[in-house]
């Protein structure tokens, strides 16, 4: 009898889980469902419903997506527990044996999970679980799956043939002077942009053919998201007269920093990533050369760059960064002529008024930090240092932890305190610097994430730091302990 009071309390979860709302948030979250054993060896027919197949353009409010069915022989009867689509839940009505789902929540899941709001056919499949009481009083779990498709509608912008661009918050939503994004392939495009606002940077995508017209249409070409301010990324791409939104709301990049964003026109949606590029001093450190990399400012997240040494005058460098290295018209310096310690960085060549930078005319120690969101950089005066190190040396699991074979790094003649060399690690490994060979001082990260192609540094700390297997440029500087380990890509 307890088993059966049990089973009919679940019925009534199962009853009162049938009237949420319409967000998707509240109710699509992965689930995490122990398996029993298959529906049907316990009697139950578990089989796609009469609606199973949903076409969003002409389906009703509320579609049949499962039939189920018990063999009475076996079974006293049954409760269901959970229905998900893709591995989320879903809410659901379940009687006489039927699970109806309501479309739109259906649609929302489907494309939210596949991120694609094309039209297009997408399967799923939708597991079932299931509490039994078989007529020999034991109490178990069932399980089963069956498959169903989902089309969204067919209402869908067109590709646009002149393309896409971004106006935003980083630009002053000025539409003479737009963020063009790039094709990268066919219906897909991207664009680099420079966020300064620590909270939120509003945007919008906009059709390329709107910025031909003698005033520019704005909302008529614009798209956008579901939700005012969703900082989501990826996220569902909505446009003006969406049939399932209505219209488009403004999404947010969250954060000051370089972002590498993509819209997909393909499968209708976008994403935003961090995109810190390598930043690298042609000047009096490296002998003003084009093809010396030895000298790598050290990132300090947001954007901001930094490099600490004894410098010469006050015309010591300039900077390149990694796509444009070598090319001295796409430089940035400070404004021709200033000697002040501090101001905006200008892009360009010597004829675009762009100038070296320098503390002073007789140089000496000091911090160059530049901030590529708010274009400015500042020198800042430092103390002599007085602690010198015989070596700083790469050390990890590549070579057992051992003092034999460790990666011996060379001080800049040039850029005192600054330490470079170039190794190639052969496998996966866990490595850390240290000073004189011994453990006494050592340098590594805050284990948040790994070194890879994009990203060539994390938060100092004192974990191991994980690098891949790879050829890679070590940077360290053992006056401000900053360092930097960039896979090399020829």
């Amino acid at each position: 009898m307890k088993k059966h009071i049990v089973l009919g309390g679940m019925l009534l979860c199962a009853a009162a889980f049938t009237s949420c709302n319409e967000d998707f948030d509240d109710w699509a979250s992965p689930q995490s469902n122990v398996p029993g054993g298959s529906a049907a060896a316990y009697g139950i027919t578990v089989t796609a419903g009469s609606d199973a197949n949903v076409v969003m353009d002409n389906a009703a409010e509320t579609v049949e997506i499962v039939k189920v069915a018990k063999n009475q022989d076996e079974i006293s009867y049954i409760t269901l527990k959970s229905v998900t689509v893709n591995g989320a839940s879903l809410p659901y009505t379940y009687e006489n044996g039927s699970i109806k789902v309501k479309s739109a929540q259906l649609d929302s899941l489907v494309e939210a999970t596949t991120f694609d709001r094309s039209a297009t056919s997408h399967e799923v499949t939708i597991a079932t679980e299931w509490s039994a009481v078989l007529t020999s009083g034991e109490s178990v779990s069932a399980s089963a799956e069956t498959a169903a498709t989902l089309t969204p509608y067919s209402s869908v912008p067109a590709i646009d043939s002149k393309g896409y661009a971004m106006l935003g918050q980083w630009q002053g939503w000025d539409y003479s002077n737009p963020t063009w994004m790039t094709e990268v392939e066919p219906g897909v495009y991207q664009a680099t942009v420079i966020t300064s606002d620590e909270g939120d940077n509003w945007y919008k995508f906009y059709k390329g053919s709107g910025f031909d017209e003698a005033n520019f249409p704005w909302d008529a070409v614009a798209l956008g998201c579901a939700e005012n301010g969703d900082a989501s990324s990826p996220n569902l791409l909505v446009w003006a007269d969406d049939p399932r939104y209505g219209g488009f709301q403004t999404p947010v990049i969250s954060g000051a920093g370089e972002f590498l964003v993509t819209l997909d026109m393909n499968k209708l949606y976008f994403k935003y990533e961090p995109k810190e590029t390598r930043y690298y001093i042609v000047g009096n450190p490296q002998g003003w050369s084009t093809t010396d990399k030895t000298c790598l400012f050290y990132a300090l997240g947001g954007n901001k760059f930094t490099y600490t040494t004894k410098w010469t005058n006050q015309w010591d460098l300039k900077i390149w960064a990694q796509d444009h290295f070598g090319d001295w018209n796409a430089a940035w310096g400070g404004e021709n002529g200033s000697t002040a310690a501090s101001g905006s960085l200008v892009f360009g060549g010597d004829a675009d008024g762009c100038g070296a930078i320098g503390p002073n005319a007789e140089g000496g120690w000091y911090t160059f930090t530049f901030n590529m969101a708010s274009k400015t950089y500042e020198w800042t005066a430092i103390d002599e240092p007085t602690t010198e190190y015989d070596a700083i040396t790469v050390i990890g699991g590549f070579n057992g932890w051992s003092n034999e074979g460790e990666i011996e790094l060379s001080q800049l003649e040039k850029a005192p305190h600054n330490w470079y060399a170039r190794a190639t690690i052969d496998a996966d490994t866990e490595l850390k610097f240290r000073a004189n060979h011994d453990w006494a001082v050592n340098w590594g990260g805050d284990g948040s994430a790994e070194i890879s192609e994009d990203k060539y540094y994390v938060p100092a700390g004192g974990d191991n730091i994980k690098v891949p297997a790879g050829t890679y440029d070590f940077y360290l500087n053992d006056i401000t302990g900053l360092w930097c380990i960039a896979l090399v890509v020829e």
